[in-house]
């Protein structure tokens, strides 16, 4: 096949699939947190993944009941943004400003570029319904996005965001306290690591 006809084909997609590469940068865009094992840090596609399983997996553990087809969905979309703006430190005072702006503005563009194809629009009522923390599944989700990254700083402690940034014990705490009420059970497991990195000096 010639360059000029592999071209065509790229060139003649179907408009979804497009869309779908335009998502490849979050399998690159990396994170603060470790690995659960191992001397890297995660991808924004790896952590998106990790909640959809912890969704499936964790779903019994929500108050409120949820669709857990919903909830995961909504987890391998909750940072679909970032393949546009790049991912933002949650412990970071000063990145974190404009934070959401820049997020909905990238959504908003996607969904005016493709202002009449509802695959896309799909996509990003579902990303919407997450920014507005409004379902019970949206909700359940941001606990797993608090919940994973304990976890795996604690599992990982020496290669932790909170060693290599300094992370304060309160800010943790603070961080989980506004889903402490969306993960029944799990937020004493979280509180458990916190005290001990804490008490170990891995946390501020």
């Amino acid at each position: 096949m010639t360059d000029r006809a592999s071209e065509k084909i790229l060139n003649d997609l179907p408009e979804e699939l497009v869309v779908l590469l335009g998502f490849e940068p979050l399998k690159d865009v990396e994170r603060q947190n470790p690995l659960f094992s191992g001397e890297r840090k995660e991808r924004v596609a790896e952590h998106s993944w990790q909640l959809a399983v912890a969704a499936l997996l964790l779903a019994e553990y929500s108050p409120e009941p949820i669709d857990v087809a919903k909830a995961a969905l909504l987890a391998v979309l909750h940072d679909a943004a970032e393949a546009f703006v790049g991912d933002t430190f949650a412990y970071d005072a000063v990145a974190i400003v404009g934070k959401k702006d820049r997020e909905v503005a990238a959504m908003r563009e996607l969904r005016a570029r493709h202002p009449n194809n509802a695959a896309v629009g799909r996509l990003v009522d579902l990303w919407s319904e997450y920014e507005a923390q409004t379902t019970p599944e949206a909700r359940f989700v941001k606990g797993m996005d608090t919940l994973c990254p304990i976890v795996l700083n604690f599992s990982n402690v020496e290669r932790s965001s909170w060693v290599e940034h300094g992370v304060r014990a309160d800010d943790v705490r603070s961080r989980l306290k506004r889903v402490r009420d969306t993960i029944g059970a799990l937020a004493a497991v979280c509180d458990q690591m916190i005290d001990q990195a804490e008490s170990d000096r891995h946390l501020g």
